[in-house]
């Protein structure tokens, strides 16, 4: 003989089966994990970011909330918002998950390298590697730090070398130009002195000329065909 349940207690199942069918395809927490996602992916992320906000509310466990500041952490870096960032990636780096602080320390790195925080970028990335020592992301990003400060190096010796070359020319410039100047200003006394010796002879000249009028020579009587005789130089 078959048995049948009372209709009210048919009902009652129905609708449980329902709410549970239906929890099963409703996971506020993954659809706006993913619609963050979605919109992160179309660089979209503001949006992103209000979906991982809104997600984060409908988390299930404490570490869902760890994990998802990783996604937020990524909103906010590609938005420039380096100081949230980073601050979202330390929260990250307390999740349970070894792989989500793997990548933390990763991006932390990434953080502090636009930040110019060499060092820290640096320590970062060693930290991602003692998680996963052949993590060669983290290992290129050392190299790459490494590789611009050695750079640097040699580039700010090559100023400083320049800057003493530069220096070393102008000063023998300076010391060309003055000796010029100097030897300029003697030959200008030199031809003074030449000028004035010129002027004197003239003036004596002039006064020996005018002696000579007022006392011209007298010749001696029989004396006219007298021969001359040179002086010999000494």
């Amino acid at each position: 003989m078959l048995k049948f349940f009372p209709a009210k207690t048919f009902k009652a199942v129905l609708i449980l089966t329902a709410v549970f069918l239906f929890s099963g395809w409703l996971d506020p927490y993954r659809d706006e994990v993913s619609s963050g996602n979605k919109n992160f992916q179309e660089k979209k992320y503001n949006r992103a970011e209000e979906h991982y906000n809104k997600a984060e509310k409908y988390a299930p466990r404490n570490n869902d909330r760890k994990n998802l500041s990783f996604n937020k952490g990524n909103a906010e870096y590609m938005m420039e918002k380096y100081e949230d960032a980073v601050d979202k990636y330390r929260k990250a780096l307390q999740s349970q998950d070894r792989e989500v602080q793997k990548k933390a320390f990763f991006n932390l790195g990434n953080t502090y390298l636009k930040m110019k925080k060499n060092r820290e970028a640096i320590e970062s990335y060693i930290n991602a590697l003692k998680i996963d020592p052949d993590y060669e992301k983290a290992k290129k990003n050392i190299e790459y730090i490494l590789s611009q400060k050695k750079r640097k190096q040699n580039q700010d010796k090559k100023e400083k070398r320049d800057n003493k070359d530069k220096g070393k020319k102008d000063k023998d410039r300076d010391k060309n130009e003055k000796e010029k100047k100097d030897n300029d200003k003697r030959s200008e006394k030199d031809q003074d002195r030449k000028n004035e010796r010129k002027k004197m002879s003239k003036e004596q000249l002039k006064n020996i000329l005018n002696s000579m009028k007022k006392k011209p020579v007298r010749r001696k009587k029989g004396k006219s065909n007298e021969r001359i005789y040179l002086k010999k130089y000494w």
